[in-house]
C-alpha cells in the first residue's frame, strides 16, 4: 500500500521547520510536492503545482539548494503522485496516525494547492485530526478556501496572480528585499520561525534569502 515518502524516516522537514520545532513549542511534520511543476492529473487535465505563482517563479527557494537533491526531488514527485490517488485522504490519515507525538503539520514547504479537489482533500485530512494544527501559505486564492476547518490555518501569500483577492485583514504574507523594509511596513519576521503562521498572525514578512540574486525589477516588485 502506498504511503507518504519519508525523509530520514519522517515526513520532510526544511530548515525553518526544524528551527521552529527546536523551540520546543511544536512537533512539526511537513508535506511537500514539486514547486512550479507542470503535470497532467488523473483526469488528463494539464496543471501546475503553483498555479497562482507570478514573480516568485524566478526566485523560488524551493527550486534551489537542497530541494535539487535527487532524494528530495524523488520524494516530492512521489507525494504529487500520491495526491492524485483516489484514496489519498484515507492513505494520509492512516500514515499520519502513526506519528502520535505530532501536533503540527505544514502543508507544502514546496508546491501549492493545484485544484479545488486537492485543497478539499487536505481539509478532510485536517478534520480527521482536530487536535493537530495544520497550516499552509498559498497563492491559490482563486480557490474557495472557506471550507478550511478551525485547525487548518491558511495564510494568503502576496506576490501572485490573485493578489487582488487578498484580504489584508486576514493572515497574509509579503516578500521583502530587506529586514529594514519589513520592519518599516510593520510585518513580523517570518524568516525566523513558522510560529506566526501556525498561530494565525495577520502580517507575516518574508525577506528573500535564496541563492539567486534579485534583478532590479524583482527588487522593485517585492519592495
Amino acid at each position: 500500500m502506498a504511503t507518504v515518502k519519508p525523509y530520514n524516516g519522517k515526513w520532510n522537514k526544511n530548515k525553518k521547520l526544524q528551527k521552529t520545532q527546536g523551540t520546543g513549542a511544536y512537533n512539526i511534520m511537513g508535506f511537500g510536492i514539486p514547486a512550479d511543476h507542470d503535470f497532467t492529473d488523473e483526469n488528463l487535465v494539464k496543471r501546475n503545482t503553483c498555479p497562482g505563482a507570478l514573480a516568485c517563479r524566478a526566485v523560488c527557494y524551493a527550486k534551489q539548494g537542497g530541494y535539487l537533491w535527487p532524494a528530495s526531488i524523488a520524494a516530492r514527485a512521489h507525494n504529487l503522485a500520491l495526491s492524485q490517488n483516489p484514496n489519498f485522504v484515507a492513505l494520509m490519515i492512516e500514515d499520519l496516525a502513526r506519528f502520535r507525538k505530532v501536533d503540527t503539520v505544514r502543508v507544502h514547504d514546496s508546491g501549492d494547492f493545484y485544484s479545488q479537489g486537492y485543497f478539499d482533500a487536505w481539509c478532510w485530512i485536517a478534520r480527521a485530526f482536530p487536535n493537530i494544527t495544520f497550516y499552509a501559505y498559498t497563492k491559490s486564492l482563486d480557490l474557495d478556501l472557506s471550507g478550511a476547518p478551525h485547525n487548518f490555518r491558511v495564510t494568503q501569500s502576496l506576490g501572485g496572480k490573485f493578489d487582488g483577492l487578498v484580504n489584508l485583514g486576514k493572515p497574509h504574507s509579503r516578500i521583502f528585499t530587506s529586514h529594514e523594509d519589513r520592519t518599516a511596513a510593520d510585518y513580523v519576521d517570518g524568516n525566523l520561525t513558522d510560529a506566526y503562521a501556525i498561530e494565525g498572525e495577520t502580517r507575516i514578512g518574508l525577506v528573500y534569502h535564496g541563492n539567486k540574486g534579485l534583478t532590479d525589477a524583482q527588487k522593485k516588485f517585492f519592495r
